[in-house]
C-alpha cells in the first residue's frame, strides 16, 4: 500500500541531512527548484508524513511525479495527496496515464477506486475496488478499509457497511473494524445491530469510556433509560474527565424527571467546562421545571452574562418574569428574542397572552400575535388583530415590521380595512 515503504538504516543515514536542507529550502521558497531521487523523494515523503507536515508533503510529492513522470511509486504518492486534497480530476488524469504503463499494479486500480468514491460512481468504484483486489493478495484488509473510511467520510454509511462486512471475513477480530460498523449501523438508524458490534468490541477492550458512551446514547434513543444510565456511569467511572458523557447523561436525567441528578450532573461537567452555555441552561430548565423560579432565573442571567443575546436564557428571563408580573424585564428580554424564528413561541404564548390582559399593554398583544402567527391559529389571530387595530398605528407597523410577509397577504389587509371603516 501506499507510503508502507521503509528504507535500510544505511540509506536512513545517508539521506538524514536532506531533512533540514528540504525544511530550509520550503521556508526559503526554493524547495521547488531542488532535485532528488526516488529514493530520496521516498525517504523524504515518508519522514514529513510522519512529521505531519502536509504542506511539505504536497509540495514533495508534486515535485516526485514532476521529476519522475513515468515512475509508478511517484504516481501513486502524488495520487494519493491529490485525492486527499480533493482534487480528483488531476489524480484520475495521472492514474489513468500511469495505468496505461503499469495495468497490473493493484494500488492505481485502488487509488482510482478512491477518485470515483470522491466523485459520486459508486459502480466505477466498485469495479476498481474489485480490480484492486484481485490484484492483491496481502493488502486486501487495508484496502476494504480505507475505502470504507472514505465512504463514511462522505456519509454513505451503506455503501461503508458491504466493504467493512467483507473486510470482518478477512479479520472478525479487528477492534477498528467492529468499531467503524457499530458506528455505521448506528448512523444508518440499525440500533440493535451497532448494539451488537458494540458490545463485541467490549469483549477485545472492555475498558474504553467512549464505546461504553455510544452504547449509552443507543439505549437513550431506545428510550431504555436505565440501561442508559448504566452505560454512562460505567464511561464516567472509566473516565470521570469525559466531558461528553457527563453532559449526555445529564440530558437524559433532566428528560427523565430526574431534575436533581440531572442538576448534579450538569454541575459536574461544569467543573470541566466552566461557563458552558448549554449545561448553565440545562440547569435553569431543570430547576423551571422544579417551579424554583428564582434558581431558574439565576442560571438564565448567568448565561446572559457570557452572551447577552442567547435565545434560550432571554425567553426563559422572559417567560420567568411574566408569571413574576416583572414586565419591563419581560419586555426587554423579548424584544430580543421575538423577531427570532427559532424562538420557541408554543412556551411563551399563555403568557404572553396574560401579560396583556393583565397590563393591557399593547406591545404585549403584538407579541402575542407573532406567536399566533408562528403557531398557525389562524382564528384567534383574526380577533386579537382586530384588538391590535384600535391601538396606535404604530404598533400596527411593528407588527408588520416582525412579520414581513403579512403586507403580501390579502385577507390580513382587508381585515385591517374593514376595521379601520368600521372605526371611522
Amino acid at each position: 500500500m501506499v507510503g508502507d515503504d521503509f528504507l535500510n538504516f544505511d540509506e536512513e543515514e545517508e539521506f538524514s541531512d536532506l531533512i533540514s536542507k528540504c525544511e530550509s529550502a520550503f521556508e526559503d521558497g526554493t524547495l521547488e527548484n531542488m532535485r532528488f531521487t526516488e529514493e530520496q523523494f521516498e525517504y523524504l515523503i515518508n519522514n514529513f508524513i510522519d512529521e505531519m507536515d502536509d504542506e511539505i508533503v504536497y509540495t514533495l510529492t508534486s515535485m516526485g511525479y514532476n521529476q519522475h513522470p513515468y515512475s509508478t511509486e511517484m504516481t501513486i504518492r502524488y495520487a494519493d495527496v491529490l485525492i486527499v486534497n480533493s482534487d480528483s480530476d488531476r489524480a484520475l488524469e495521472i492514474l489513468n496515464k500511469q495505468l496505461s504503463l503499469d495495468s497490473g499494479n493493484s494500488d492505481i486500480h485502488f487509488l482510482l477506486a478512491r477518485v470515483f468514491i470522491k466523485k459520486g460512481d459508486n459502480q466505477s468504484a466498485m469495479d476498481y475496488i474489485e480490480s484492486a483486489l484481485s490484484l492483491t493478495t496481502s493488502e486486501g484488509l487495508d484496502m476494504l478499509l480505507t475505502a470504507a473510511q472514505d465512504y463514511i467520510d462522505l456519509g454513505s454509511f451503506k455503501n461503508a457497511i458491504n466493504l467493512l462486512e467483507r473486510a470482518e471475513i478477512i479479520a472478525p477480530d479487528n477492534y477498528e473494524l467492529i468499531n467503524d460498523l457499530a458506528f455505521c449501523y448506528e448512523r444508518s438508524d440499525m440500533l440493535t445491530k451497532s448494539l451488537h458490534y458494540y458490545e463485541k468490541y467490549l469483549d477485545i477492550d472492555p475498558f474504553n469510556d467512549n464505546v461504553w458512551f455510544n452504547i449509552g446514547t443507543i439505549y437513550a434513543r431506545e428510550g431504555d433509560t436505565p440501561k442508559a444510565t448504566d452505560a454512562f456511569d460505567y464511561a464516567i467511572a472509566l473516565n470521570p474527565d469525559n466531558s461528553s458523557v457527563l453532559y449526555n447523561k445529564a440530558i437524559l436525567l433532566v428528560n427523565s424527571g430526574k431534575y436533581d441528578e440531572g442538576i448534579e450532573t450538569f454541575e459536574n461537567f461544569l467543573r470541566i467546562e466552566p461557563d458552558n452555555l448549554f449545561a448553565l441552561t440545562g440547569i435553569a430548565d431543570a430547576y423551571l421545571a422544579k417551579d424554583r423560579l428564582e434558581d431558574a432565573i439565576t442560571y438564565f442571567r448567568m448565561v446572559l452574562k457570557i452572551d447577552s443575546e442567547n435565545l434560550d436564557a432571554n425567553t426563559g428571563v422572559a417567560y420567568i418574569s411574566m408569571l413574576r408580573h416583572e414586565q419591563y424585564e419581560a419586555l426587554t428580554c423579548l424584544r430580543k428574542i421575538i423577531g427570532d424564528e427559532r424562538t420557541d413561541f408554543l412556551f411563551l404564548i399563555t403568557e404572553l397572552l396574560t401579560s396583556y390582559k393583565r397590563t393591557k399593554n399593547p406591545e404585549f398583544l403584538v407579541y402575542y400575535l407573532v406567536s399566533l402567527y408562528n403557531t398557525k391559529e389562524s382564528e384567534l389571530f383574526k380577533i386579537y388583530l382586530d384588538m391590535l387595530v384600535s391601538y396606535d398605528e404604530l404598533w400596527l407597523a411593528r407588527l408588520f415590521e416582525l412579520i414581513p410577509t403579512l403586507k403580501r397577504d390579502d385577507s390580513v389587509t382587508k381585515q385591517i380595512n374593514k376595521i379601520k371603516k368600521k372605526s371611522n
